[in-house]
């Protein structure tokens, strides 16, 4: 979009005059929607400010015609997530997976003091639900709070193309194990004498222990197996000389003697390049100890199977790309059009490892973000409790402006946080939605009164709003300076036009709704009441600016500060005339406020519950999103109700 000249004003203004309602949106009515309301219909000719709401609207559709989601959960397994909470998480995810179709896909990475991926993107057909739901029942409680490498693990899989689980292929019975015989102590001290132990030079052996115990650690294959291994690869105890042995041919088994058990790892080279992995602990307690365990010694094409990916015992993340065919590979390439992606971040407690600083970590997802290019993605955290690090979970929220943070107050509560944010990807109508206002000559651009920051270019103003749900809107409240008029007395004037555009998920492809920004100018103006759209965004702002004003004094402990913040605005809201009249969505701001005030009267109750409200009632109402745990009926659409209510249901 170029600067407006002033052909084009005329042009403008004639388009104006030949239109019977010029508030009509030009565009469909079943697409994105461009609107525009200013502060008063007429202005005096003298230059003068005037206030004006731009807005996208969403269309309202349903759950049925949607884009394919690409959703990567990060769970807490720290230890103060367990009992009720992990229960709760776990039993929620797997209820998630009914709301998954075939087309969309689940990623899971649990952190504690380290980081694992418990499943890559994976496609939530019959096979791939059921690897999911056994990959999270697998979670276990474990260490501290690496919050960062959770988070950098999981925003990394969206560079993944989703995997498909096809049916496992059949598996091989191995023995596995040891025989073993104590050797007499003057048999020992002979073989010692000729040096053939194998300890290693340094290697010192407890007081206590006797070199006596010969063992052979072995693998038995049935013959037609037993010509598939190429070779096996056994590592040992440190304290051997030679801790990793091969052996090349059958029987496939290592014979040595020393004086104390432990875990014998396994590598079984197979001859079309795979390798497969188990382990044993010697026994000394009888002259053999074996198991049978199941392998895959056979091929995926020898089976006519793919192998999933949770394939190979053992098998470590970095090699799971190998588990597919290449006809498999080939499917699943993503093609990035009309995808969903949003990485849902869980933590009960603050950063211990890792990167701990909000700061740094903000820093580090913005640049990874950045990195991912077409796989970026949407980034909603949700912080358990009373311990969790609020300011760092918002931080990370507005990292992209399509991102919530969610103070999920009582286990209880878990379940509809989920189901209500998960209601509202399945519902994205809208993807990198914009607005665009081309000034017409003389008109300026003043500011504009939202968390959404403006470029301004050669006379263009514009706005990145992200993602859309269905039925939201983003309304963005400007100041912009008119010049002075020398038209005729009456004369509609133009002011700019507004465009927005976005890629419609549901048709895949991009709209476009455009809309005449126009204004009556006289020699003489009777004052009139501000216009609805605009008095309302102006109490959001109020309201907005109001919470983080107070939030920031009262971090720093002035609580007292902070209450005549939020007082003050208090009584701004309350004279408005919206207010007075009952207007729904400002008595829901004043609530808003009322109640983040009552959390301000004593200290433990503002750090423990007031700072996370406070946090999360700003963020929603600076991006019109719907956040749990707080008053978002002016936000949630009907899909985000559904949901909600359908896993608050649900869990048990």
């Amino acid at each position: 979009m170029t600067a407006m000249t002033s052909t084009d004003f005329e042009v403008l203004t004639n388009d104006a005059r030949s239109t019977a309602s010029w508030n009509v949106v030009e565009g469909s009515v079943s697409g994105l929607q461009a609107e525009v309301a200013l502060e008063r219909d007429v202005m005096a000719f003298p230059a003068d400010d005037v206030k004006a709401v731009l807005s996208v609207v969403a269309p309202r559709v349903d759950d049925s015609h949607r884009a394919p989601l690409r959703l990567v959960a990060v769970l807490d397994k720290s230890g103060s997530m367990n009992g009720e909470k992990i229960r709760l998480v776990k039993q929620t995810m797997i209820f998630m997976l009914r709301y998954l179709s075939d087309e969309d896909a689940l990623g899971v990475v649990e952190y504690g003091s380290d980081v694992k991926v418990v499943a890559p993107l994976t496609l939530c057909d019959q096979d791939g639900r059921t690897r999911l739901q056994h990959a999270i029942e697998r979670i276990q409680i474990s260490g501290q709070t690496n919050l960062s490498g959770g988070l950098i693990k999981g925003l990394e899989l969206h560079k993944d193309n989703p995997r498909h689980v096809a049916a496992e292929a059949p598996k091989q019975p191995v023995k596995v194990g040891n025989t073993y015989r104590r050797m007499t102590p003057e048999e020992a001290k002979d073989k010692v004498e000729r040096g053939e132990h194998f300890g290693h030079p340094e290697a010192a052996m407890p007081s206590d222990a006797e070199r006596v115990h010969e063992w052979t650690m072995a693998l038995r294959f049935a013959p037609e197996d037993q010509k598939l291994v190429k070779k096996v690869v056994f590592k040992l105890h440190e304290t051997f000389r030679d801790p990793v042995v091969e052996v090349t041919t059958a029987p496939f088994e290592l014979k040595r003697f020393g004086w104390g058990t432990f875990m014998v790892k396994v590598v079984i080279h197979l001859q079309d390049g795979r390798q497969v992995e188990t382990s044993h602990m010697l026994c000394f307690d009888k002259p053999e100890t074996f198991r049978t365990v199941l392998l895959p010694l056979r091929s995926p094409e020898a089976t006519g199977r793919s192998e999933s990916f949770w394939g190979l015992c053992g098998k470590s993340s970095t090699d799971q790309g190998s588990e597919f065919t290449v006809e498999t590979r080939e499917f699943l390439v993503e093609t990035r059009e009309a995808v969903v992606r949003s990485t849902f971040l869980f933590t009960d407690g603050h950063a211990n490892m890792g990167i701990t600083k909000t700061e740094d970590l903000c820093q580090a997802a913005s640049g990874l973000l950045g990195e991912l290019k077409e796989y970026k993605s949407s980034i909603s955290t949700f912080g358990f409790g009373a311990d969790h690090n609020a300011e760092m979970l918002r931080c990370l929220a507005d990292t992209t402006t399509d991102g919530t943070y969610s103070h999920v107050e009582s286990e209880d509560q878990i379940a509809e946080a989920f189901g209500e944010a998960l209601g509202g990807l399945l519902s994205t109508t809208h993807q990198n939605v914009s607005l665009m206002l081309q000034l017409a000559p003389n008109v300026t651009f003043s500011r504009a009164y939202s968390s959404f920051k403006p470029t301004v270019e050669h006379g263009v103003v514009t706005l990145e709003l992200g993602d859309l749900f269905s039925e939201e809107r983003r309304d963005i409240l400007v100041s912009l300076r008119l010049p002075d008029s020398t038209s005729a007395e009456g004369r509609l004037e133009a002011i700019g036009r507004l465009e927005a555009r976005g890629f419609s998920v549901i048709s895949k492809r991009s709209e476009t709704s455009s809309k005449a920004v126009m204004i009556e100018r006289r020699a003489v103006v009777e004052k009139s009441q501000m216009n609805h759209q605009v008095e309302l965004h102006w109490n959001r702002y109020v309201t907005n600016e109001a919470l983080e004003n107070a939030r920031m004094v009262a971090d720093r402990g002035d609580l007292k500060q902070a209450r005549e913040i939020l007082d003050a605005a208090s009584v701004t809201l309350g004279a408005s005339p919206l207010v007075i009249n009952g207007d729904p969505i400002c008595l829901g701001l004043l609530s808003d406020l009322q109640d983040c005030l009552g959390d301000l009267q004593h200290r433990d109750d503002y750090f423990q519950k007031g700072s996370k409200k406070m946090a999360m009632i700003q963020g929603m109402h600076a991006k019109q999103r719907a956040t749990h745990g707080a008053n978002t009926s002016m936000y949630t659409n009907a899909v985000m109700k559904e949901y909600r209510a359908a896993f608050k249901m649900g869990i048990a």
